[in-house]
């Protein structure tokens, strides 16, 4: 005797369940792109934080990473006056970041940023003491991460 099916099963609905979950999760990733600008601008202000220390030690010089807060950037340079400080144009700039261009365009500098800069030695070593904490926001304010550079200049994204 044969007997017409209709419908799903049990089984054949919990699969399309699972199968739509998995699908949701992933749509749910790639369509917060301020979540996801936030995040990288905090990770790469981080490893400037180290890369300015390595240029510090490679140059045998000091080096840092000075931010300016009312143009919303920063830049990593290599000090070749022998200051200590970043002097525009006269030092080498090694990076150069901009929030609110490109891919940063989502991103600003939020409320709490307390550190403008950072300088190490020819050694690595940070010269101004007591570290800082460095907030970028999404420009809705809805989403933040916060760089915290403790006195060692160690970086960390929280």
């Amino acid at each position: 005797m044969s007997r017409s099916h209709h419908g799903f099963t049990l089984i054949e609905a919990l699969i399309i369940i699972g199968v739509l979950g998995v699908l949701l999760a992933m749509a749910t990733l790639v369509l917060r792109p301020d979540r996801t600008a936030v995040n990288q601008a905090a990770r790469g202000l981080s490893a400037n934080v180290t890369r300015a220390r390595l240029e510090a030690i490679k140059s045998n010089t000091y080096a840092g990473l000075s931010i300016n807060t009312s143009q919303k950037s920063y830049t990593v340079w290599v000090d070749t006056d022998g200051n200590g400080l970043f002097t525009a144009g006269t030092d080498r700039v090694v990076q150069q970041v901009a929030l609110g261009q490109g891919e940063l365009s989502r991103v600003t500098l939020g409320t709490g940023t307390t550190l403008t800069g950072i300088v190490f030695d020819s050694r690595g070593i940070p010269q101004n003491q007591g570290g800082g904490n460095v907030v970028f926001t999404d420009l809705g304010n809805s989403y933040s991460k916060t760089v915290i550079v403790n006195a060692q200049g160690r970086a960390r994204v929280q």
